[in-house]
């Protein structure tokens, strides 16, 4: 015999339902470019806060904010897109170059009427992050850096990674969940629970994407241009990163004309995922 439910218990779990279906809306989100390309998203905080842009890096997705966007939802109205190739958005044939993820950034605020933004970009996103402050500099209110160099054309990390892993015919789907988490270990511990979603996250990512995602870095090398950036510019670097060097900080330094330097002693290339605390708090130093 079916069990029976007073009305009033059932209408408060489906407000329940609806509201939590609501929330989720709300913050994971996906969107169609005009270019045809879907990309899923996060976003937070107040509709009427300074928009902040969040561009993460290769392999990553908008996971890789998910420490630092609560520790600004309060203010400002933060947005992460995961780039074409990453995550759950479309993964095209093509166009993985620093200038089509920036063009697809740039769609994306088109598309959600952000004329101007905070722009955080990490790792490849950085890179993204300053084509698009060099090529669209009304878009970018302020620009911040982390784990950036002029190029990594000629970097020694991503070159051996090519040479030796990403760019051989053995590198193939499914990629080995050792090897994904050897690639995202870093010196220093992160939050364990963070972390296993960042492995899963990047097993998302097809060996073809790695694989142009790479050439990409390895052949795209816009640093000619970083003196056209007008935005106000913070770089954060780790000490202990082994990607980027302190001779690249001093470039982008010298380049960029409004930079300054962060440098968090002993941290690596995520340092967003190590102090995600600091990192958020010198984010709102910049914008307030």
């Amino acid at each position: 015999m079916a069990r029976r439910y007073p009305l009033t218990l059932v209408l408060c779990v489906l407000m329940t339902l609806l509201t939590a279906s609501q929330i989720h809306a709300d913050n994971n989100k996906q969107i169609r470019l005009d270019n045809g390309i879907h990309l899923e998203y996060r976003v937070d905080g107040p509709a009427d806060g300074i928009p902040i842009l969040f561009i993460h890096g290769v392999t990553d997705s908008n996971h890789s904010w998910s420490q630092v966007m609560p520790l600004l939802k309060d203010k400002f109205r933060v947005y992460a897109p995961s780039l074409r190739g990453h995550g759950d958005s479309d993964k095209p044939a093509g166009g993985y170059s620093i200038p089509v993820f920036a063009e697809d950034m740039i769609a994306f605020m088109d598309k959600l009427g952000i004329s101007q933004a905070v722009v955080v970009g990490h790792s490849l996103g950085s890179l993204v992050a300053s084509q698009m402050a060099s090529v669209y500099p009304q878009r970018v209110s302020q620009l911040v850096l982390i784990g950036s160099a002029p190029t990594l054309v000629n970097n020694e990390v991503i070159e051996y990674l090519w040479q030796e892993v990403v760019g051989t015919s053995e590198f193939q789907d499914p990629i080995s969940s050792d090897f994904i988490r050897e690639w995202q270990t870093g010196p220093n511990p992160v939050n364990e629970a963070f972390f296993e979603k960042v492995v899963s996250e990047t097993g998302k990512v097809p060996a073809r994407v790695w694989k142009a995602a790479f050439r990409g870095l390895l052949t795209d090398n816009h640093s000619a241009f970083l003196a056209d950036i007008q935005a106000p510019t913070l770089i954060i670097w780790g000490s202990a990163d082994p990607l980027m060097s302190a001779s690249d900080q001093q470039v982008l330094l010298d380049s960029i004309p409004a930079a300054t330097l962060r440098t968090y002693d002993g941290a690596g290339h995520n340092t967003h995922w190590e102090q995600p605390q600091q990192v958020a708090q010198d984010i709102r130093n910049v914008i307030e």
